[in-house]
Parts: C-alpha cells; structure tokens; sequence
C-alpha cells in the first residue's frame, strides 16, 4: 500500500480549488467511482482503492491499496498530480514516501 504526497512544485500551500477534490483528483484515463466525498476522498479506480487527504500544510496525502502494481499505482498518482495542478493553476509534484 504505497502512500504519496502532492505539493506544489515551488513549496507554496495550495490556493482554494475552484472546484471540488473529486473532480480535481480523479483520474480520467480510467472510470472512478467515487466511494466518499465528505471529508477525505476515496474512490476505486480499476481494481485499485485510492484516498486522498489534506492532513499536512500544503500537501495531499494519498493512499493507494490494492493496485495491479507499484507502477500502476506511481502513474496513477502522477495523473491525480496532473489534474490537481491544471485545476489550481500551479504546477505539482508527487513523492513516494512509503511502499
């Protein structure tokens, strides 16, 4: 079960989305299903179970269980990076900091 960070590329906090996490996070190269909104997100991509939090300043925490490999799971939260920083207009970068 690896577990990410997604800051912003220059160290800033994120500014306020403009929309609302699920729709800046999901992925959109595979369906999602959507499993919580309220608080924390979670939703299943694939056989795949993602969630996604704000827990440290200025920084998504993300967890992935169950996914078809470390690979996946990596190009799986480069994608949730990519949208996040096309809806905030910053650039994001994403860390593996636990296999």
């Amino acid at each position: 079960m690896p577990d990410y960070t997604i800051p912003t590329a220059d160290g800033d906090d994120w500014p306020p989305l403009p929309v609302g996490p699920a729709a800046a996070l999901q992925p959109t190269s595979l369906p999602c299903e959507v499993l919580e909104e309220d608080g924390d997100l979670a939703f299943r991509v694939g056989g795949a179970t993602v969630s996604a939090s704000w827990e440290l300043a200025g920084t998504w925490y993300v967890t992935v269980e169950d996914a078809a490999s470390s690979a996946a799971a990596d190009a799986l939260v480069a994608e949730m990076a990519s949208r996040l920083g096309e809806a905030a207009g910053k650039r994001a970068v994403h860390h593996r900091i636990s296999d």
